[in-house]
């Protein structure tokens, strides 16, 4: 599945593919762009199948009913929707076109990189472990984008060693995308990236 949105402040593409073997995905993303800003969420449920996706989609429902919250406060929010379920890694980003800023926060194996025009990356480092009710700590980053920085947050279902090098090489996220086709084929684990250029 692709889903692509884009307004004048950024040009976004999401990619979702369920393991094979599988009839739905264990990930789950939430997307929204305005005028004003940008919110987006990837959850990988453990495991994989229905049980995974459950937990995925309660992420990406919380998100969407509160997404005027701040990072940390969705963080939280999150956490408590996974009681009695299975659990779910968890990455939730905020841009804000006016200020150019960008506040992240991230538990769990779903990565994030940016890349800016000035040859600079950004690749917080997350938390260790996963969203399950139980009591988390949280890290939320703030930082500043360069109009022209590219962005990718992925589930570990996508294994690209020079990951970087296609963002800082490649303009739109289709191109990044096409470029990224031929690590979609493994199919040993649910899939989910979505790729943003701000402007």
């Amino acid at each position: 599945m692709i889903w692509t949105e884009s307004n004048e402040h950024i040009q976004a593409l999401v990619y979702q593919l369920p393991k094979e073997g599988k009839s739905v995905c264990g990930d789950s993303f939430y997307f929204n762009a305005t005028d004003e800003g940008m919110i987006c969420a990837l959850a990988d449920g453990l495991g994989s199948g229905s049980m995974a996706h459950e937990s995925s989609s309660a992420i990406s429902s919380i998100v969407k009913e509160h997404r005027d919250d701040d990072v940390s406060s969705l963080m939280e929010r999150c956490n408590q929707a996974l009681k009695q379920k299975r659990g779910a890694t968890v990455s939730i980003l905020k841009a804000d076109f006016k200020t150019r800023t960008i506040v992240y926060s991230s538990v769990g194996n779903i990565r994030f990189i940016l890349y800016a025009p000035s040859d600079k990356y950004i690749y917080p480092l997350p938390v260790t472990g996963y969203l399950s009710g139980k009591p988390q700590t949280y890290k939320t980053f703030t930082y500043t984008y360069e109009k022209g920085s590219r962005f990718i947050i992925h589930s570990d279902g996508l294994a690209v060693s020079s990951l970087r090098t296609y963002l800082k090489h490649h303009v739109t996220p289709e191109d990044i995308s096409n470029q990224l086709e031929a690590y979609t084929k493994m199919g040993n684990d649910d899939l989910t990236y979505i790729i943003g250029q701000l402007f």
